[in-house]
């Protein structure tokens, strides 16, 4: 009987420690989104870059998406362009994103071009604040607003 005591407060603490290490990954992410969002806006000499962020953040957790994988949608888009990010000027970082959503729409994977639609998005919807160009991501608007829809059931 104390063996199965002893399990049950191990797989109790395993799924709490679990539950806390999976917030601090959405937390990080979130925080990686942030921080390019702040980069690209400032490298174009945006005015208003942190309400930009934070906008493009609220418009982000409206949707039903993995963060974590999104935050890694981003860098690897970046890292792995034509042009290393690291040479790469950050104000391309919106370009570059609409570049791999078009080179994946070429090669038919919709599962990536969707995933940087939901980053474009966010742009787009916040694009306003900075004056910065929209990009036509028209295609995805019923996948999106499906997305949109979810997280609110969810919630």
């Amino acid at each position: 009987m104390k063996l199965l005591n002893y399990k049950s407060i191990i797989l109790a603490t395993t799924l709490s420690l679990t539950g806390c290490i999976y917030g601090d990954l959405d937390k990080r992410s979130r925080m990686d989104i942030y921080r390019s969002v702040v980069e690209y806006c400032e490298s174009n000499h945006y005015s208003f870059c942190e309400v930009y962020a934070q906008c493009y953040l609220d418009i982000f957790n409206q949707l039903y998406v993995n963060q974590g994988f999104m935050a890694a949608t981003m860098w690897s888009v970046l890292e792995f362009s034509p042009v290393n990010y690291s040479a790469m000027n950050a104000k391309d970082t919106m370009d570059a994103l609409y570049s791999e959503l078009k080179e994946k729409e070429k090669i038919n994977r919709k599962d990536i071009s969707l995933d940087v639609s939901y980053l474009l998005y966010s742009h787009n919807q916040c694009s306003s604040i900075i004056g910065a160009k929209q990009y036509d991501i028209s295609h995805y608007h019923h996948k999106i607003e499906e997305s949109i829809e979810r997280k609110k059931e969810n919630e």
